[in-house]
């Protein structure tokens, strides 16, 4: 075969693990170039029965990207972006980071266009992002990634090239029975019943996305590589706000910043596409890594207070902008906030400071697990990644104090509190922390998916959270992806044991 294959060697280390520092095991790796390269790749692969894991650049924190035996594939060769024809669409390889595609699409625009979502890793490829169906702090005024895919390159397992086009390919019901053209042989036919379950209404990412009457597109955005690779994808892009200012109100009382944040969702006219919180243990960890850099960062967390709420406010005039802040200043009035205790960015560089600053509170929760894996190697990153319905989050946040607290564990709460999704890392100092951080997470789990949330809201199941998505849609649930996947992948080679064991 013309496509390479390569034996594993210690040159390649670090492609057995992924964020979330679970660490893997493989026999080859394989960069391919082009779609052609990956089918090449796929055939010889399947033929073998042979175990593919699909890597980009590895910022996921679910363990999808960490091989458990057979092959690698990994993409950071697909690289090329440009234009689309209508110049309201951008083309990306799979391994383009969303960093670089925003840098083009604002010289190509003069800056009057944008992709909306905004995942915190800047760095995440776009293969990634689609096969996640990413999203991040924008979510609240865009919604995820999956809004913004128009089309994708598909490689099956069997080594078809597919290109996919939003609104061509649509099931009847619960059922697809479509013929679509391969780009290197014989029409691709798919019979496929789709499985029973429906899928939450709220931000999810768990498991396959199924609708009836939904779009075959749909259903492989989300699907963590394990209905086919995603070697390229076009996004669609939105108009850029006129202006957008940023804003971080401080709150010296616990839970000030949730009322705030649940009450400003509320109140019309606000203008927010980002609503972000941090509770103390964050403020905290912002503090230890300022003492670190010694004054060499951009921001700086002041001391003294219990919460944090950052917005993101947009508006089509300074006017507009100033009405806004001010609605939004009586909110924080009504929370038992300080409106001179916040921070207003309203220049893009002090923006991007604020940016920064939320960007570095996972950044650091990585650092501090990285560091006691080295003393315990059983750690991996205990993060929660649920979301529930609207209304329910305050007494969601209250069961996840408790419970950590009363366990006596060190962690950490931030994230996307507009979408009633919030991260909670536990940084266990070694494996009985973090086999206790486990099973408290399993109890949330079951709590939210009985609330009818998701167990993972923006991240992915990947191989880290299998059991909770058995929780939430139950052994049948399950058993209805597992022959969904057998559909499109017969000998279950792509992303085994992601999202599910495959036997």
């Amino acid at each position: 075969m013309d496509a390479k294959i390569l034996p594993f060697t210690s040159e390649y280390e670090l492609h057995l693990m992924d964020e979330s520092k679970k660490t893997g095991h493989a026999e080859s790796i394989a960069f391919p170039k082009t779609a052609e390269e990956a089918a090449e790749i796929l055939r010889y692969c399947n033929d073998l029965a042979m175990p593919v894991t699909v890597q980009g650049s590895r910022t996921g924190v679910g363990g999808g990207a960490v091989p458990l035996g057979g092959m690698i594939m990994n993409l950071e060769k697909m690289k090329g972006l440009k234009s689309g024809k209508d110049g309201e669409t951008v083309i990306a390889g799979a391994a383009v980071p969303l960093e670089e595609i925003s840098r083009f699409v604002r010289r190509q625009s003069g800056d009057s266009l944008f992709l909306p979502p905004d995942p915190t890793e800047t760095t995440a490829s776009a293969g990634g992002v689609v096969c996640c169906n990413s999203s991040g702090a924008r979510t609240f005024g865009y919604g995820a990634m999956r809004n913004f895919v128009r089309r994708i390159t598909v490689v099956t397992a069997d080594g078809k090239i597919l290109d996919i086009e939003r609104g061509r390919f649509f099931a009847k019901g619960r059922r697809f029975d479509v013929s679509l053209p391969a780009k290197n042989g014989a029409p691709f036919c798919l019979e496929l019943t789709l499985p029973s379950y429906n899928v939450p209404a709220v931000k999810n990412a768990a498991g396959y996305w199924i609708r009836e009457d939904m779009d075959l597109i749909d259903l492989f955005i989300g699907a963590e590589g394990t209905l086919g690779v995603i070697t390229e994808a076009e996004f669609d892009l939105a108009e850029k706000p006129p202006m957008i200012w940023g804003l971080i109100a401080f709150f010296g009382e616990e839970d000030q910043g949730v009322a705030f944040s649940e009450s400003l969702k509320n109140t019309p006219g606000h203008g927010c596409i980002s609503i972000e919180y941090f509770d103390r243990g964050s403020l905290d960890l912002l503090q230890d890594k300022q003492r670190e850099m010694k004054g060499t960062l951009s921001w700086h967390v002041p001391e003294g207070f219990s919460e944090a709420v950052f917005l993101e406010v947009t508006a089509a005039s300074k006017e507009e902008m100033l009405q806004r802040i001010g609605r939004i200043e009586t909110e924080i009035r009504r929370a038992g906030g300080d409106p001179d205790d916040a921070w207003i960015a309203g220049s893009s560089r002090s923006f991007q400071s604020f940016k920064e600053l939320r960007h570095a509170t996972p950044e650091s929760v990585n650092a501090r697990i990285a560091e006691n894996k080295k003393s315990h190697p059983g750690i991996t990153k205990l993060g929660s990644d649920m979301s529930v319905p609207e209304g329910r989050l305050p007494e969601t946040l209250k069961m996840y104090r408790e419970d950590l607290r009363n366990a006596g564990l060190v962690f950490v709460i931030f994230g996307h509190i507009g979408n009633s999704h919030l991260h909670v890392n536990v940084i266990s100092r070694n494996e009985e922390e973090y086999a206790r951080g486990k099973q408290i997470y399993a109890g949330w789990a079951k709590a939210v998916s009985e609330m009818g949330g998701s167990v993972s809201a923006e991240h992915g199941v990947g191989k880290l959270k299998r059991e909770f998505l058995q929780i939430m849609y139950g052994e049948n649930g399950v058993r209805e992806m597992r022959e969904l996947k057998k559909v499109l992948d017969p000998k279950g080679i792509l992303g085994r044991d992601n999202i599910f064991l495959w036997k």
